[in-house]
């Protein structure tokens, strides 16, 4: 039976082929390609597995120091990471680090604990620096850090809950990408909520300025139309996108252009319903 399913893997061409898993690939991925930068060298990924290991000894999850990421070592991780409400998978990434070396740190406490000031003033000069907060550095977690940290959490895509946790630092520490500046910064500072209700009263708005100001004869709807005559029309524009031969830029110099095409639609919304009546009739 085996020499069969040996032959017949032969002739299919199958001998090479391995199992796919899932978690190999993602250390393939990531984790065993580690950051780059100038000085790197064998002697880092050495120094690496120090620290990680004293970190670890020093919690209380690592009795003895080998100087190799061995197994003892990875059961190590694993507990820590179970304990940290991490991806139990003995691979220390991004947040796993964060979490070795930065507290979780909240607005909990008036007074902010002594041996987590220098984490706060690190936490609170990357808010300032980058214009999240007003605040000058000074060690203490107060309701203006709290929700400098909201601001930077929503523009990143992070629960904003005010909580410095391990993937807020991760992001914090740099794993994010630059900020569009291009577009107009008290967005970025709106909740998703809000921000979703901004984008439909833009296009609303914009709908509406076109059907009051187009040129083609006849008398303007009443504004209960026009608001339900506008809002049907936001769903037809992504439509009429497709079918117009417009590129649109990927830095547009002025971030409201790209409300234009619903003004057009605006303008010609009388033969827009025109067309749309022939077609359901």
């Amino acid at each position: 039976m085996n020499r069969a399913i040996k032959s017949l893997t032969f002739l299919l061409g199958l001998k090479s082929i391995k199992p796919y898993f899932p978690e190999e690939k993602q250390v393939c991925l990531f984790n065993k390609r580690p950051i780059l930068y100038r000085d790197f060298t064998p002697k880092s990924v050495q120094e690496s597995i120090n620290e990680l290991q004293q970190r670890l000894q020093a919690q209380g999850f690592l009795a003895n120091i080998s100087g190799k990421f061995d197994l003892e070592t990875e059961e190590a991780v694993k507990e820590f990471q179970k304990r940290n409400n991490l991806r139990v998978d003995g691979v220390v990434g991004p947040l796993s680090w964060a979490c070795l070396f930065y507290p979780k740190l909240s607005h909990i406490h008036r007074i902010t604990p002594p041996e987590l000031q220098d984490a706060v003033k690190e936490l609170q000069n990357i808010l300032y620096e980058e214009g999240f907060s007003k605040k000058k550095p000074d060690g203490y977690f107060d309701r203006e850090t709290e929700r400098a940290v909201k601001r930077f959490q929503r523009i990143y895509g992070l629960k904003d809950d005010g909580l410095v946790g391990a993937a807020t630092w991760a992001v914090l520490m740099g794993m994010r990408q630059k900020i569009d500046k291009s577009f107009p910064r008290l967005v970025y500072f709106l909740s998703p909520h809000s921000l979703f209700f901004w984008e439909q009263f833009l296009m609303i708005s914009s709908i509406l300025l076109g059907i009051y100001h187009s040129p083609i004869p006849g008398p303007s709807p009443q504004l209960n139309t026009a608001l339900a005559t506008a809002y049907a029309l936001t769903c037809i524009v992504p439509f009429l996108l497709e079918c117009l031969p417009l590129k649109p830029s990927d830095k547009p110099s002025l971030p409201l252009l790209q409300y234009a095409p619903y003004v057009l639609t605006g303008i010609f919304w009388k033969p827009i319903i025109n067309f749309m009546g022939t077609l359901f009739n």
